[in-house]
């Protein structure tokens, strides 16, 4: 073979090889999470807030991006996306693909937990915005081996999402509103 033709043949395997590579099948053992979208140079159009990620309508802000890691309780959490201007608050989880985005964010930070805009009333949960509660993102278990909402401090009135920490893999827990967390912040564009 000339060397020519050994050139063209090296240079069509090597395109093979990584496309086959690029196209092959990959099994995970860790659940499917959606990932989530980085823009932190990218400003609201209408607020001029650091977006961090958007999905759907939602523009979310991660709160320990951009105030050196601080935890908040949970009015300050609410008090803190509430100062960011005219529609933001804390994360309202309205759906599955709503909550797989809020996991990833989680997994991707490597965060411990986080505060999200939920709060008892009542005997009811409820979010700000005012949107239905469906509440598909509930642990099995929790401090007393108790599926989650247990109430097991007697004024676990907040929600929050635990990062595996009852070995249950990222979960909705109601908290003490006086825990100490870092929230996402949302706002409807």
């Amino acid at each position: 073979m000339d060397s020519h033709f050994q050139m063209k043949l090296l240079v069509i395997v090597s395109l093979a090889t990584v496309a086959s590579a690029q196209f092959s099948v990959q099994h995970h053992s860790e659940p499917f999470f959606l990932k989530p979208t980085n823009f932190r140079r990218i400003r609201s159009a209408d607020s001029g807030v650091a977006v961090d990620g958007t999905l759907g309508i939602s523009e979310y802000h991660y709160s320990w991006l951009h105030d050196g890691k601080k935890e908040y309780i949970q009015s300050e959490a609410a008090a803190y996306c509430n100062s960011l201007g005219t529609g933001w608050a804390p994360v309202n989880i309205e759906s599955q693909e709503e909550n797989a985005f809020v996991s990833g964010v989680i997994k991707s930070h490597r965060l411990d937990w986080l505060w999200t805009g939920g709060q008892k009333d009542g005997s009811c949960w409820k979010w700000p915005s005012g949107s239905s509660f469906d509440g598909f993102g509930w642990s099995h278990t929790g401090g007393f081996h108790s599926p989650q909402p247990d109430n097991r401090e007697g004024n676990e009135n907040c929600l929050a999402i635990l990062n595996d920490f009852y070995r249950d893999g990222i979960k909705w827990h109601d908290v003490a509103c006086y825990h100490e967390k870092p929230t996402i912040c949302e706002r409807k564009a």
